[in-house]
């Protein structure tokens, strides 16, 4: 366990990401794709929704009492904090399921936007979005650098899933321009890899490194729980997205 712990951490650091397999066991990928039938089912805001199909969900960390189980459990944290110390801790869940009827794909980019709670003009965030009544903001390059990704797949997904493809290296020059996009996105078929990752297995990334990915070929579905991780808090009075317990009382949610 400790030659591949070394081996995926080493794997994260020079190329941006790891895959690792059977991080879950069956058992536990079964209940989250149970629960994952009635996340939609909880309040509409954040729920992204294709001719009546769900396929993604916002805010999923502090919508679902299991998510949140599952962010904080030894599995993931056994992942986290040997990259980011003890005290990281999880700020951001997002849900995707891509099936045929809920196609899409994705050019190649970056992850740089984090979730707030109220906007504040600090030096070096911006530009903001809202979504789902949520601030968003791009953050700079350093704190993106000292940020995790773990991607729970609950599916296998092969290559006619849409699987997503990853520029190895790309994440180690920070911000990347327009340019400086397509200049990496030409050299994909030298150092372009896609994520081929089994039921219960995760995909460990590092934000800034550029990914896309192409829309499914084949039936069945694709889907991953996105969970972002951090090890200290925002600048300047900024602080990560977290509801007050008034709001999460009035909305009814279930899970809290």
């Amino acid at each position: 366990m400790t030659g591949r712990k070394l081996e995926w951490v080493a794997s994260l650091n020079r190329d941006g990401f790891a895959i690792l397999d059977r991080i879950l066991t069956p058992a536990r990928v079964a209940d989250l794709i149970e629960a994952s039938g009635g996340w939609s089912l909880v309040g509409r805001d954040g729920v992204l929704d294709r001719r009546g199909e769900t396929y993604g969900i916002r805010d999923l960390l502090w919508r679902f009492l299991d998510v949140k189980v599952l962010a904080n459990s030894p599995e993931l944290m056994a992942m986290v904090e040997p990259v980011l110390g003890r005290g990281a801790f999880a700020v951001r869940g997002l849900y995707f399921d891509k099936t045929p009827e809920t196609n899409w794909n994705l050019p190649w980019h970056q992850d740089p936007t984090v979730a707030v709670c109220e906007r504040r003009e600090v030096e070096g965030f911006g530009p903001w979005t809202l979504k789902a009544g949520i601030p968003h903001v791009h953050a700079p390059a350093d704190l993106l650098g000292r940020m995790l990704t773990i991607r729970i797949h609950l599916d296998e997904c092969g290559p006619g899933n849409g699987p997503m493809r990853v520029l190895r290296g790309s994440h180690a020059y920070g911000k990347l321009s327009p340019g400086q996009v397509a200049s990496w996105s030409a050299r994909a078929g030298e150092i372009g890899q896609d994520c081929l990752v089994p039921a219960g297995g995760v995909v460990i990334m590092r934000p800034l490194i550029l990914h896309a990915s192409a829309s499914s070929t084949g039936p069945g579905h694709r889907r991953v729980i996105h969970l972002e991780y951090a090890a200290a808090e925002l600048p300047e009075g900024l602080s990560w997205y977290h509801p007050s317990f008034e709001a999460l009382k009035e909305s009814g949610l279930r899970s809290f």
